[in-house]
């Protein structure tokens, strides 16, 4: 049974390789989807921002008014960050240099408090 040793040997080894290519995706995922429960559960912080935030798929997105803030993260694991300035004749998008959770968690503090427009 050479024919059935080889093929399931090969087999194995096609899906470990296919599981080790996925893994950095579902991690930052994991990781992604733990922020967003974060901010959820912490009542005072999303009074205290006045943002509706919510997760769809691989992208958290945060919705304070003014901009629109999406962090997202890529099949490769890597996370990006944009944001939209809203306008209704020409609205501008911008990309956030982010590499880590933390590194979105300071974009996006920073993104609300300068786009804070509750005065």
């Amino acid at each position: 049974m050479a024919l059935r040793d080889a093929y399931y040997a090969k087999l194995s080894r096609r899906d470990e390789a296919q599981a080790a290519a996925e893994r950095p995706y579902h991690e930052a995922h994991a990781a992604l989807k733990a922020l967003f429960q974060e901010i959820m559960r912490d009542r005072e912080l999303l009074d205290s921002m006045g943002a509706e935030v919510e997760l769809n798929g691989d992208e958290l997105q945060v919705d304070p008014g003014p901009i629109f803030i999406r962090a997202s993260v890529d099949k490769a694991g890597d996370y990006h960050l944009t944001y939209e300035i809203k306008a209704a004749d020409d609205p501008e998008v911008r990309t956030v240099p982010v590499k880590t959770i933390p590194d979105i968690e300071e974009a996006i503090a920073a993104l609300l408090v300068d786009y804070d427009d509750r005065d």
